[in-house]
């Protein structure tokens, strides 16, 4: 709709105004000078609106007015209230009969016409052929859309561009004044920012268009010429938090993170030096960086929004029309592309269009995350009365369940993680347990301590991973020779291990623990990238009678282990040989 309002004024416009064929001269001399000297060489220009770009020269610009004094009385308007000095002379058989200094350095009150844009009424009586003088200079582009009105046509046209412009700002002030009471209720940061941002894009918005000098700021000169480059560096400073929180980017998305922080500092050394700096450079590095964070906004949906949800779409759409709106509105101030109503409009559309799909974008994240919180609670629901149409079963089953798992817990807990076998928790356990069964009974128990020879060097060698695979193949080897039902095959601790032979005689232990060692000799751990080949080393210590002490049993046998080692490695000694 308001695309359409939009169109609709540019066809009032065609429609009610005159054409004037400018001629300029890049001057600074008086107009004395001008007008006398017929050596001066103008220039035309093809545009309906003459457009110079950013320049610091001063310029003086002519042509010729035909007045019908029947169709009077007449408005002379130049369409761009940001230009900061205007000196405006209408002549007739050489005499200045109208002469007004204009431009948004003067207080709005000594403007001849009270309206946004440079309005100059002709005087009653005017008729025949007036030539038109103007001497321009401005640090903000330099466009002068030089237009000639009836007082009629200028009535119809300016109540149509306030109908636009209200309608304009209007949407703008609704979406700010119902987020903000939407923010008050949810208190969602999203919500806040977003505000923020629409407000300081209809400032800039009055700004460019006059009525923030007409109707806020009318004396503050200086802070008219600052508002432009403060709204603007803002609305792309409150655009990136809104886009942080709408998108939901943190510390862990790092280069979509850093990015924002850097749109954001650059932002602030802008703001700071819009102060100390010439308008005329700063407007544009503001510009650019501008339509760079436009950029860098779509860029953040490209990574962060992925698929094709609905909240990407809207926002999409929303980034894509502002970054296109500022791109055109860029290139018309820089004198890259005519000025037409669409060049100029071209952020006021986009900015309405990204407002508007914003706040949809924000409905959609509302409300998927509203969706998910009822989806969990009806999947909840659903979830007890489950539980309660089947709770005598589900107890059992649950019961079954706990207890399986308490006894894998039990296992977990008593077992080696690495190799599978006994942990050291589980040997202590064990020890005791057949201690007290040796002990009842007068029956023989043995303990083997075993240790992997020069296992450092393999670690060292090879890296800790095969290191795991040597404890690994160690430890199956001794559960596949140590098979009987009392056996017991524990890890110790580093490269240690433990068996426990319950009623096993010294001469029985020997066997087995010269099995193993022979066993482990002969089998190497042979992979596609190393073949490994170890010895173990073994102390035994056999308890024939009480007392059967756990820690006496293994301090015997790993002292009867240690002598093995001392002794040369590769063997089995006997605590009672020692």
């Amino acid at each position: 709709m308001f695309v359409l309002l939009l169109s609709l004024f540019s066809q009032v416009v065609a429609a009610g105004k005159e054409t004037l064929q400018l001629e300029y001269v890049a001057s600074n001399a008086k107009i004395v000078d001008i007008i006398n000297n017929p050596s001066i060489h103008w220039q035309t220009t093809d545009d309906k609106v003459l457009n110079l770009g950013y320049s610091n020269l001063s310029y003086w610009v002519r042509t010729s007015l035909n007045i019908d004094e029947k169709e009077g009385p007449y408005l002379l308007e130049i369409a761009y209230p940001v230009l900061d000095q205007l000196d405006v002379y209408m002549l007739q058989e050489g005499n200045i009969f109208v002469h007004q200094q204009l431009g948004d350095k003067q207080p709005f009150v000594d403007r001849p016409f009270a309206h946004e844009h440079f309005i100059i009424p002709l005087p009653n009586g005017t008729h025949g052929k007036v030539a038109l003088y103007i001497k321009v200079r401005s640090s903000s582009a330099l466009q002068l859309p030089v237009v000639l009105w009836t007082n009629h046509d200028f009535l119809i046209n300016d109540q149509v561009f306030r109908i636009v412009m209200g309608i304009y700002f209007g949407l703008m002030g609704i979406m700010a004044a119902y987020n903000v009471l939407l923010y008050f209720t949810i208190r969602e940061s999203t919500l806040f920012y977003y505000v923020l941002y629409v407000i300081c894009l209809a400032l800039f918005s009055a700004c460019l268009s006059g009525f923030a000098f007409r109707y806020l700021w009318p004396n503050s000169l200086w802070w008219n010429d600052q508002a432009i480059l403060f709204f603007l560096i803002s609305s792309v400073l409150t655009g990136t938090y809104f886009v942080m929180t709408l998108l939901e980017i943190g510390i862990s998305d790092k280069w979509l993170y850093l990015g924002c922080r850097l749109i954001l500092g650059f932002g602030l050394v802008l703001l700071f030096s819009s102060v100390f700096f010439d308008y005329a450079v700063m407007i544009k590095l503001t510009i650019t960086y501008a339509v760079s964070a436009c950029i860098w906004g779509v860029f953040c949906r490209i990574l962060r929004l992925a698929g094709k949800s609905r909240l990407a779409t809207y926002y999409s759409i929303a980034w894509s029309s502002v970054l296109i709106g500022g791109i055109i509105l860029a290139l018309n101030k820089l004198d890259l592309i005519s000025q037409t109503w669409f060049t100029e409009n071209a952020l006021l559309i986009g900015t309405a269009i990204e407002v508007a799909c914003l706040s949809i974008a924000i409905g959609e994240k509302l409300n998927t995350e509203k969706n998910k919180r009822f989806q969990a609670q009806l999947t909840a629901f659903n979830e007890i009365q489950k539980v309660n149409s089947q709770l005598e079963k589900t107890v059992a089953i649950r019961t079954q369940a706990l207890q399986e798992a308490n006894d894998r817990l039990e296992l977990a807990s008593r077992t080696d993680a690495l190799t599978g076998v006994a942990n050291r928790r589980a040997l202590d356990e064990a020890l005791h347990s057949e201690c007290s069964r040796a002990k009842r009974f007068e029956h023989a128990l043995s303990v083997i301590m075993i240790d992997i020879d020069f296992f450092k060097q393999v670690n060292d060698t090879y890296g800790h991973e095969a290191g795991d695979d040597c404890l690994i193949h160690i430890g199956r080897i001794l559960c596949n020779c140590a098979t009987r039902a009392g056996d017991f095959v524990a890890r110790y601790g580093g490269e240690e291990f433990c068996i426990v032979l319950a009623q096993t005689d010294g001469s029985q232990a020997f066997d087995l623990a010269e099995k193993i060692r022979m066993t482990c000799e002969a089998s190497p751990l042979i992979s596609e990238s190393y073949c490994i080949e170890m010895t173990l080393s073994a102390g035994l210590h056999t308890q024939t009678k009480p007392p059967y002490i756990g820690k006496e049993l293994l301090a015997s046998a790993d002292q009867a282990l240690y002598f093995a080692k001392r002794n040369g490695r590769n063997q089995v000694a006997i605590s009672g040989e020692l």
